[in-house]
Formats: structure tokens, C-alpha cells, sequence
């Protein structure tokens, strides 16, 4: 094993701080012979110069930050919690609860509340200037009025004495309610606008695209007002206008079963079929226009409306319960003085919330595309006509120059429907929302006697033997003219499409079909043999009038155009 052998330092003469230069040269070649450390011996060398630190002379500077922790993200601040509150729709005062969290280690003194204005009401706690000991934290009520401005978006600040503000966002919509209920005796009427954007061809090909997501809807009636509730409502239509409303759905009416009493987190009623919805408003309104309130809904289980906060008043049974939604009024109405204390307007409002509908189509398909089976209602005529492509040249001296440029007719068909009761309303809305105004497309049969079967048919014939009608030299198996639907006594209905047809004699016409009826059928089996045309709305604006509340009937027109079918 290696010896080593060393010196010793005197005690109290050197240190390793005293290892300076001249130490160093003084030790000389001594300190490694053969990597062996030899015996030094040195004498005292007197007062000694202590040099350290060295600069190295290449310093640099090095950037960077403080590594934060989770105790920074809580202390030595102070917190408003939550930071935002959306209201949404403001119709009635809401009241919220905000906690002030002084989490310094020391004391903070709140010098003042800023921003609380605009219908903002902050209380709850003594008024400023107030002591905020360490790690205290105080709550505060914040109440929002339907008063001040109709878009409402403040920032309420705490002042303390360190220049710290912290700070609450607040945003709502105000809104009014529209408690005046219409006149009756003309009915409403709702209106469906959907926006839709066509391409064509000169053969007539479509390529057609919404526009909306959703339909833009109005409600039209009138309104008899009288005595104090006549002057109200001239003040608040000069007042608040165009602004934001919140509309009752008129037709959906129903009336408490019995008394709600005030703080009710609930609301038992009827919801099949009505516009109930979770985050939507419903409006409670008694005798007058002046006995009002708005709830908002936060779950709609079945027969019963749960509410985000408790009713502000009792009301007794047989008060109206509406849905409601948030709208406009289209234009400023025009006030008619029936007497002094009398008026009448006729108001229309637009609805601004999306009002979404899940759209279901037909459930009987034909050729991939479902048949519009319902059959109109004829209580009032139904019309019929025929479009063309046409091209008019005239010089203005000659007789003028007509040109079929796609060389075809389209069929154009008026429809008119009558429901009765909620389960059709909603069936009747979700037909509409699939055919989304011009957009849809289904088959539309014509509900008449187009076509009158004289023979019996086999239930593997594919022929059909009917009255001479001039199919052969006209109709050609041309599309819009060769989709039939078949409808038997007993309530079966029958779609085949005609390949073909042969002139038999001046009276029967042999037409020969795709695919055979499967079943055996005379002439006295058949109630009717109608013509089916694929078939879209020819506007996208429908409506509907409420003849009565949702529990009674409603009616709306429709009007079809054929599109081309060559594809299917």
C-alpha cells in the first residue's frame, strides 16, 4: 500500500483561506514529486493578503424567473369568488352570492365598492371603509334588477388600501315580460321563416342548401287593452320598444290545478308536447297585466316545471302558465283609439332564442324518400298548376318567340292541413323542420282520381288495366307522371312506378309497372289511384294559425313544386 506523507500547518498561522498566490509559489515544485507528496517545511511568512473571491473574468448574466408554487396561486392577494356571473335573461331581481377572500397574512382595509350601478346592488356587509383581518373572508349578496340598461355587461371592484382591485364581472340580458293577452277572435298566427338557397340547372336540376340553422319565428295577434292597463301599456312601448321581451307562447296556455304558494322550486303542470325546455322561460300571469312573473327552468320532468330560483309570490289556482321566449317586436305597433280608455294594436313579435325542433320525416319510405301519406284537408278548394322553364324573345313587331328551354312541367300543389290537439301541432312543427322550407324533399301524392282500374290484377300481374285517360300519347312514363300510389278499400296503400303503357282501345290503356301488387285486386278493392310527384315547398315561409290554444285546432297551407327524379 502507498505512503503518503504530509505537512503540518501551525495553528492559527494558516487557513485554506490563506492559500493565496505567493503560498503557492512558496510551496513551489514540492507539492507533486511522482505523484508522491513530500514533507514541506516552511517558516512563517508574516501577514498575509487575503484575495478571494477571484473574478474569473468571463463572467455573464443569467436570465430567469421565480419557480412559483401551489401557496402563490392563494395567498398574498385577495379573491372575489366566483370572478363572472352570467344571468342570462333578466326578468325578475336576482340575487347572487359572491365571498371576498382577503388571504394576505396581514391585515387589508376595503376603502370602497365601485361599479355597482346600472340596477347592480351590492349588500350584505357593512359599508366601507372595512377591516379585512388576515386570511378573512366576508359574503356578499349581489342583486340584479330588471331596471337600467337592456344589455347589461359591469365590473364591480373592491378598493383596498394596497391599490388591489380585485373585481366581478356581471352580464345579463334585461328583460320585460309582455303580460297583455291577445284578442282571440281572429286567432294567432305563428310564422316559420327558413332561408334557402337554390341552384338550377336549365334541365332543372336542383342543388339546394340552408342557409339557417334555424327557422326565424314570429308571433302575429291582436291586442284589446283597456283602462290602467291601457296606460301601461303606452308607457312601456315608450319606453322600452324594440328592446328585449319576454313573450308568452300564447297557444301553449294552461291553468294552475292548484294554488302555488310563494318560494315553490316547482311548478306541477302539463309539458307533452309544449315548449318547456331546460334553460328557457316560463311566465306566470293572473287577472291583471300588472300580476306577473318569469321563472326560469333548469330540469322539465314529466308533469312538472323545476325552477333555478323560487317563485317571488303565491298564485292562486286558475292563474295562466305560458312557456316564454326571449323576443322583439318587429316594428313600433300602431295604437288604435277605440275609445279613451280603449285600444287596439296589432303587434308582431320576432323571437330571438333558437327554438329548436327535432325534424322526422314520413315514416313510410318509397324509392329512399319518405311519402307525405297525411291527406289534405278539402274543406276549402285546393289548387293545382304547372311551371316551365320558358324563354320569351320579342323584337316588339313580330309575334314573340316562346322557348320550353328544359322541355318538361313541373307540378305545383296547394296542401291544406287542420290539427287538433298538441300531439298533432308537434307531429305537423317536426314535418316542417325536415322539409326546412325549400330544402326538403318528399313524394306528394295528389289525394285525387287520377286514374280508374276497369280489370282485375293478379297478385304477380305487373300490369295494370285502366280507363282510356291519353297516358300513353301524354304522360309517356315520364318523370312526375309515372309514380302512383294505389289505395284500397281496406286501408292498404300501394306505390309502384310505371315503366311503360300500350293503347289497348278508345277505352282502357295497358300500363305496365315495376314490380307486381303481391296481392289479387279488383276494380271494387280500389278507392283511389293517384299520381306522386318528389316534391319541395315552393316558399320558405310558412305559417300556422292558432285558432285556439294548443289543446283545440290549428291550420296551415302549404304549397308544393315538383323537382326532378331521374335518379331514383
Amino acid at each position: 500500500m502507498p505512503v503518503l506523507t504530509a505537512f503540518r500547518v501551525p495553528a492559527g498561522q494558516w487557513t485554506r483561506d490563506h492559500l493565496n498566490t505567493a503560498t503557492l509559489d512558496t510551496l513551489g515544485d514540492h507539492l507533486y514529486d511522482d505523484r508522491k507528496v513530500s514533507a514541506i517545511k516552511v517558516g512563517v511568512v508574516g501577514a498575509l493578503t487575503r484575495n478571494d473571491p477571484v473574478e474569473s473574468g468571463g463572467g455573464r448574466v443569467l436570465g430567469g424567473v421565480k419557480a412559483r408554487g401551489y401557496a402563490d396561486d392563494w395567498y398574498n392577494r385577495v379573491h372575489v369568488i366566483p370572478r363572472q356571473l352570467d344571468l342570462g335573461n333578466v326578468v325578475s331581481t336576482q340575487v347572487s352570492t359572491v365571498t371576498v377572500w382577503n388571504a394576505w397574512l396581514e391585515s387589508r382595509t376595503l376603502n370602497a365598492i365601485t361599479g355597482a350601478d346600472n340596477g347592480i346592488v351590492v349588500s350584505g356587509q357593512l359599508a366601507p371603509p372595512l377591516l379585512f383581518t388576515p386570511l378573512l373572508q366576508r359574503t356578499y349578496d349581489i342583486a340584479v334588477t330588471p331596471d337600467g340598461s337592456p344589455v347589461l355587461d359591469a365590473t364591480v371592484l373592491w378598493q383596498f388600501d394596497n391599490a388591489e382591485k380585485p373585481g366581478l364581472r356581471v352580464t345579463a340580458n334585461r328583460v320585460i315580460a309582455w303580460s297583455f293577452v291577445p284578442d282571440w277572435s281572429d286567432g294567432i298566427t305563428e310564422r316559420l321563416t327558413w332561408a334557402t338557397d337554390i341552384l338550377q340547372s336549365e334541365s332543372l336540376v336542383e342543388q339546394r342548401r340552408a342557409l339557417r340553422a334555424a327557422p326565424h319565428r314570429e308571433f302575429e295577434a291582436q291586442m284589446m287593452v283597456e283602462g290602467r292597463e291601457r296606460q301601461y301599456l303606452d308607457l312601456v312601448l315608450f319606453d322600452w320598444g324594440v328592446r328585449i321581451w319576454a313573450l308568452p307562447v300564447w297557444p301553449e296556455i294552461q291553468w294552475l290545478s292548484a294554488d302555488l304558494a310563494a318560494d315553490a322550486l316547482s311548478i306541477p303542470c302539463a309539458t307533452a308536447g309544449l315548449e318547456f325546455h331546460i334553460g328557457g322561460l316560463a311566465m306566470l300571469i293572473g287577472a291583471n297585466a300588472f300580476a306577473v312573473e318569469v321563472v326560469e327552468v333548469v330540469d322539465v320532468p314529466s308533469g312538472a316545471l323545476m325552477l333555478k330560483r323560487p317563485t317571488q309570490k303565491a298564485w292562486p289556482a286558475g292563474s295562466r302558465l305560458y312557456p316564454a321566449r326571449s323576443a322583439q317586436l318587429t316594428a313600433e305597433p300602431a295604437l288604435t283609439r277605440r275609445t279613451d280608455r280603449l285600444i287596439s294594436a296589432d303587434v308582431t313579435f320576432r323571437v330571438i332564442d333558437p327554438c329548436d325542433v327535432t325534424p322526422v320525416a314520413p315514416a313510410t319510405l318509397y324509392r329512399t324518400r319518405p311519402v307525405l301519406e297525411a291527406r289534405p284537408d278539402e274543406g276549402q278548394d285546393l289548387t293545382a298548376s304547372y311551371v316551365r322553364l320558358l324563354e320569351e324573345l320579342d323584337n316588339g313587331s313580330s309575334t314573340p318567340r316562346v322557348t320550353d328551354i328544359a322541355g318538361r312541367a313541373m307540378p305545383v300543389l296547394s296542401q291544406r292541413w287542420i290539427g287538433a290537439g298538441r300531439t298533432e301541432r308537434a307531429d305537423y312543427r317536426a314535418l316542417l323542420y325536415h322539409l326546412a322550407g325549400r330544402q326538403g324533399a318528399v313524394w306528394v301524392p295528389t289525394h285525387a282520381d287520377d286514374l280508374t282500374l276497369i280489370e282485375p290484377v293478379g297478385a304477380t300481374s305487373v300490369a295494370l288495366t285502366v280507363a282510356h285517360v291519353g297516358y300513353t300519347r301524354f304522360g309517356k312514363a315520364t318523370p312526375g307522371r309515372r309514380d302512383i300510389r294505389i289505395e284500397l278499400t281496406d286501408g292498404t296503400f300501394i306505390h309502384r312506378r310505371v315503366t311503360g303503357s300500350t293503347e289497348i282501345s278508345t277505352d282502357a290503356e295497358a300500363l305496365a309497372i315495376d314490380t307486381a301488387l303481391g296481392r289479387a285486386v279488383a276494380p271494387a278493392d280500389v278507392l283511389r289511384i293517384s299520381w306522386m310527384q318528389l316534391c319541395r315547398l315552393d316558399h320558405d315561409a310558412v305559417e300556422i294559425h292558432h285558432m285556439t290554444d294548443s289543446e283545440g285546432v290549428a291550420e296551415s297551407a302549404l304549397v308544393f313544386r315538383g323537382v326532378r327524379d331521374d335518379d331514383l
